[in-house]
Parts: C-alpha cells; sequence; structure tokens
C-alpha cells in the first residue's frame, strides 16, 4: 500500500519545475540595436502594466518645505510633493554647504525597516539604530552629500512614518509593509509601483528645482532601495545613472529562493522576464551592481552568472564600459568603495 511519503504533495517543487522548463516570454533575444530599442519600449510597457500601472494624470505637486532644517556640512530639511490626488510623498533633503549651485542631484533609496530613511540621512536614534547603521553602513545618503550631491531621500510607502496602520499591532510577520502589499493586490495595484511611481513623481519635482546641473540625475539604493531602484531606472529614462547594491541576482536565486516580504513580488512577471532584463531596460545608461560576498539574501554567484547576460545587453547598445559589478567581502550591506569615485565619473 502506498504511504504519504511516496508522493509530492508540496507546492515548491512544481513551481521550480516550472521556471526550469518555461522560457520568460520577453527575455532579451535582439540581434541588433534597432530590435533591443524595440525590445526596451515593449518590456517597459508590459512591467508598468504589471506593476498597476500609472494614473492617467499627473496631479499638480503642491511642494511643501517642513521647518526641519539643521545646519553643518551638510544641511538637512524636510519637504513634501503630491504624488496621487491627496496623497504625498515625504523625502529628506541634504544639500553640502561647501557646494556652490547648480548641484548634482542623486535620489537615495532605502529598504526596510521603521528608521530606514532617518538612517540613509545619518539620524540615528539609540543603540539599536546605531547598530543598524554601522552594521550596514546606511548613512549612504549623507555619506554622497558629504562628497558635494544635493541627496533626495524619500520615504517609501509602508515604512517608517508612513508605515502605521492605525489600531494594527507591529509584528515580524504582519509588519504595515507587508500588509500594504496584500491590500494593493486587492485593488489590482502592488506596493512596488506605487513606490516606483512616487519616484517617477520626484523627478518630476527634481526638474523643476533652479539649483541642480540639468539632465543629470543619480539614483541609489540597497536592499529594497535597490529593488526600487532597479525598476525606476528601468521604467524612468530621466534617470541618468543608477547604483544597484545588495538586490541585483536573480529572482530564481533570490525571492523565489527563500522567504521575504510581499512587497518584493510582482504577479506575473516571471513569465516574462527575469531581473536581468529588467536591469537591461537600462541600458546603455550607467549602472553599477554592488554584490557582498557573503550575503545570504542575494546570492553574488547568480549576481556574476547574471551580469554577463547584463554585460551581452549593454554590448548591443555599444555600452560594454557603461555597466559595472563590484563584488565585495561582505553581507547584506551598502559598501561604497567603488560608487563613490563611479558617480564622479557619470554625474
Amino acid at each position: 500500500m502506498p504511504e504519504l511519503s511516496d508522493f509530492q504533495i508540496q507546492t515548491m517543487p512544481g513551481l521550480f519545475a516550472w521556471y526550469a522548463r518555461t522560457p520568460r516570454q520577453m527575455a532579451f533575444r535582439a540581434a541588433s540595436r534597432p530590435e533591443a530599442d524595440a525590445w526596451q519600449v515593449a518590456l517597459r510597457a508590459r512591467v508598468t502594466q504589471l506593476l498597476g500601472g500609472w494614473p492617467e494624470e499627473r496631479c499638480p505637486l503642491d511642494p511643501q518645505v517642513l521647518d526641519l532644517s539643521e545646519e553643518g556640512p551638510v544641511a538637512l530639511s524636510m519637504a513634501l510633493i503630491q504624488t496621487q490626488p491627496g496623497e504625498y510623498l515625504p523625502f529628506y533633503v541634504l544639500r553640502p554647504a561647501h557646494v556652490a549651485p547648480p548641484y548634482r542631484p542623486v535620489i537615495a533609496i532605502h529598504g526596510h525597516g521603521r528608521a530606514a530613511p532617518h538612517l540613509l540621512a545619518g539620524i540615528a536614534q539609540g543603540p539599536e539604530e546605531q547598530a543598524a547603521l554601522a552594521q550596514y553602513h546606511y548613512d549612504y545618503a549623507r555619506q554622497i552629500a558629504n562628497r558635494g550631491y544635493l541627496v533626495f531621500v524619500p520615504f517609501l510607502r509602508g515604512t517608517a512614518e508612513r508605515g502605521d496602520t492605525p489600531g494594527e499591532a507591529r509584528s515580524a510577520e504582519y509588519s504595515p509593509c507587508y500588509a500594504t502589499s496584500l491590500r494593493a493586490l486587492l485593488c489590482g495595484k502592488t506596493l512596488a509601483g506605487l513606490r516606483v511611481w512616487d519616484i517617477i513623481r520626484l523627478v518630476d519635482y527634481v526638474e523643476t528645482l533652479p539649483d541642480v546641473t540639468a539632465g543629470k540625475l543619480g539614483c541609489v539604493g540597497l536592499s529594497g532601495g535597490g529593488m526600487i531602484t532597479l525598476f525606476a531606472a528601468a521604467l524612468e529614462p530621466r534617470i541618468s545613472a543608477a547604483v544597484v547594491s545588495g538586490y541585483f541576482s536573480s529572482f530564481r536565486a533570490s525571492i523565489m529562493a527563500s522567504p521575504h516580504c510581499a512587497c518584493n513580488y510582482i504577479p506575473g512577471l516571471l513569465e516574462i522576464a527575469e531581473m536581468v532584463d529588467l536591469a537591461g531596460l537600462i541600458a546603455p545608461r550607467p549602472l553599477l551592481i554592488e554584490t557582498g560576498r557573503q550575503d545570504p539574501l542575494f546570492p553574488t554567484t547568480a549576481a556574476l552568472e547574471a551580469f554577463e547576460t547584463l554585460q551581452a545587453i549593454y554590448a548591443c547598445f555599444d555600452a560594454e564600459a557603461a555597466v559595472a559589478i563590484a563584488p565585495f567581502d561582505g553581507g547584506h550591506r551598502w559598501d561604497g568603495v567603488r560608487v563613490y569615485p563611479w558617480l564622479e565619473s557619470v554625474l
């Protein structure tokens, strides 16, 4: 008589088998620049659709500045813009005092964590936050501002002050980010898509500023911030250079292989493309990838393998020199050693 153990009753083996036998429908296959250009247009449109799409019209930005200014080598302030009717995006602005305008603008995006945007700006309250800042090198927005850039740190939806849901207890299993992700799916949206739209509207705002260098805009991020940097740069050509840290590998080796927050999952994405294809939408613009050799979440081995494909995509755009990868000895954190001189070369 057969026993229960004789049968495959788990789900993941079947999903992994599906992935192995199913080609990504819109993976990069171009053999010429015109074909590559057409591929980018088509894939951008499809990814935008899977993210939940964009509003039909852009509402007024209605910029507001809060009374939060701090003076010093880097002046810190906070502002807000309206990204959808009645919905505002708060963000820090870090302005270097030792540099005269026009400033080179950079959007620095944080990952998960209640205090994440504050840590990017170098604000750590208490020993726990100070330890996180040191462990992950999390003040990279301030580090970039120290080098003369005008840095914008948006507060991602579902995190920090944008993450509290009244009456609901916080827990590792049911964080506001996780809960918001699931509720967005019920509305045909994704939290990732809402976050990317916020970044696109922040780009709109940066373009209105008279004291920034026109046509140059960097975007950098670690972990979940690396995810939003990758998607935003892929879908918004006005981002002229991007740094993706602690994220680039493959969906199969990372998001599909181990538990992650629900905000990482885009329904149907693996039917059409892998992570390297999304990165290929940034070509021929400069892209630098950081990967920690001891990162357990986004393996360097998968990153290096995907990078070979990414180099081929950039080669199709005659832009092999515009893409680089920087492995470093360390875990899931920001490194920055190659980032800062690289930014100097591209912005």
